[in-house]
């Protein structure tokens, strides 16, 4: 564990840093955005800017990384990273804004893509869940503190500085490291109809949690203040939701490798509308009370992307990073749709999140267990539940064995010996 961590320590800490930074910029950026007047529709947008940005730069960053490297495009990427946030402060305008969140979403992503395939490159398959565990640990506690920052008793733009100083500071730690550079990205590939057609409620699954998470993410900081909470309380939020999330879903994850995964991610969307509606029908008002709701709201929709990739990698015949790239493409388009639907019922009413979380996840909780009563539970393979950040395709590499497609399961064999195309059926699996 020594070797392994001595290994990695400039890149964790650089890490550490950054996403601190990242965590003080995702609530700054709608914050500063109230306090330029602009709507929550605006704002929105903004949002599903940042998400845009992101799957450009999950599609075109590795060509770059490729041509020059990691750590080269690392220290370009924080640089870019910091011009974006920069550039909020410089310009009221709102196409302005739009091309400085869609920047700090391609940046982000090619930052992402390059710290999870480092971390792959370094861990081994006795090693790998633990490096997993540490990263995730790292993401949340990072994100969770640089949100803290808000409480400081401090002007908008003094702390966009702050965020700007600790992007700048991750560089150090990589920049100075005398490690090996990782080796090229591995090529993404988008299979979509064959993930479709081996497994709908995953494809599902990841669309509604992109929907309604990314409208926390997005908006999260809107909601808090529209419901007249002070800048700490609006820190506590978020900072529950993430708790939640982080708390429930290694438990929820692997209580779903004894069932049908199916059921849990019913349970779990209808868990989550019925936490809303009673947030709706009850007229919470108290700070506290809101708190308990968040803690709630996040352990019910955070697992949602992890178990729908998991119950994906059970039914698919493709390899774990061709299946979780689907399913990361997927989460990532209704993350970009997720802000503005959500922003454009703010205008209505400051329960927007809770209206469309309950109106989108009550009836795909009913229509997935419906289907898991109809379509009998079969699976290609097994993969165990893996607590897997929504990041990039190459965080689905870390969190499998080297040897993962190799499956000791006579049928999967015989389907991946087979030719496939689209008349040959796929006997061991349904789409569930």
């Amino acid at each position: 564990m020594t070797r392994i961590l001595s290994s990695i320590f400039a890149l964790l800490l650089s890490t550490s840093i950054l996403l601190t930074g990242h965590g003080l910029q995702m609530i700054l950026g709608p914050l500063l955005g109230l306090e330029l007047a602009f709507s929550e529709l605006e704002i929105g947008y903004t949002g599903s800017a940042y998400y845009a940005g992101f799957i450009a730069g999950c599609l075109f960053i590795p060509r770059l990384i490729q041509k020059v490297g990691h750590i080269r495009v690392f220290l370009v990427l924080i640089s870019l990273a910091t011009v974006a946030l920069l550039m909020l402060g410089i310009s009221q305008t709102l196409l302005f804004w739009l091309l400085a969140r869609a920047l700090s979403g391609a940046s982000f992503s090619g930052l992402y893509m390059i710290i999870e395939s480092w971390l792959s490159e370094s861990a081994t398959p006795e090693n790998r869940g633990l490096v997993l565990s540490i990263y995730s640990v790292i993401t949340l506690l990072a994100i969770s503190a640089g949100q803290m920052f808000i409480t400081l008793e401090l002007p908008l733009t003094q702390l966009v500085m702050v965020a700007a100083i600790l992007f700048l500071l991750s560089t150090l730690p990589v920049g100075l490291t005398n490690s090996a550079s990782p080796q090229p990205l591995h090529p993404v590939t988008f299979k979509f109809r064959k993930v479709y057609n081996d497994s709908r409620i995953a494809i599902y699954g990841a669309l509604v949690c992109g929907l309604v998470t990314s409208g926390f993410w997005a908006l999260g900081p809107i909601i808090a203040k529209a419901l007249h909470f002070e800048a700490n309380q609006i820190s506590i939020f978020m900072a529950v939701t993430l708790m939640g999330g982080a708390l429930l879903q290694l438990p929820i994850g692997r209580f779903s490798d004894l069932v049908d995964r199916r059921l849990v991610i019913s349970a779990l969307s209808g868990a989550a509308s019925l936490v809303t509606l009673s947030t709706i029908v009850l007229g919470l008002e108290s700070p506290s009370a809101f708190f308990i709701v968040m803690f709630l709201f996040g352990g019910a929709t955070f697992p949602l992307y992890s178990i729908s990739l998991a119950h994906a990698n059970d039914n698919s015949t493709l390899s774990p990073i061709e299946t979780g790239s689907v399913i990361l493409l997927t989460y990532s388009i209704g993350a970009v749709i997720g802000p503005v639907l959500i922003s454009a019922t703010l205008a209505l009413s400051n329960l927007g999140l809770y209206f469309i979380t309950t109106l989108i996840l009550a009836p795909f909780s009913a229509w997935t267990f419906i289907r898991s009563q109809a379509i009998p539970a079969t699976q290609a393979h097994f993969t165990p539940y893996q607590d897997v950040p929504v990041t990039t395709q190459e965080v689905i590499l870390l969190s499998t064995d080297e040897d993962l497609d190799e499956v000791s399961d006579e049928i999967f064999d015989e389907v991946l010996a087979a030719p496939l195309d689209s008349a040959t059926p796929v006997p061991s699996t349904t789409a569930a």
